[in-house]
């Protein structure tokens, strides 16, 4: 396991389960609207080399994806969301 990669930041709550989401109850305590939906700044983190010129995340690696958001949402497919930093 190499890293949590996370491109996106933010969900829309969807069922009584999203009562006990944890990237919500982070969110509260950061003072931060978890249902704002945005592009992180971590977006091209696969694509990203070290100085030696070899990927970060090496071929092969396992990576947890999305944990701070839902990957299936349709806005992101679409392309209608903002960008973060």
């Amino acid at each position: 396991m190499h890293d949590i990669w996370n491109p996106w930041h933010g969900c829309t709550r969807v069922s009584e389960g999203c009562q006990n989401c944890y990237m919500y109850y982070l969110d509260e305590k950061r003072d931060m609207d978890g249902s704002v939906i945005f592009r992180t700044g971590s977006f091209q983190y696969p694509l990203e080399k070290k100085r030696d010129g070899s990927y970060k995340i090496q071929s092969g690696e396992m990576v947890r994806v999305s944990m701070t958001s839902d990957f299936s949402l349709r806005r992101l497919i679409s392309g209608g969301l903002p960008h973060g930093t």
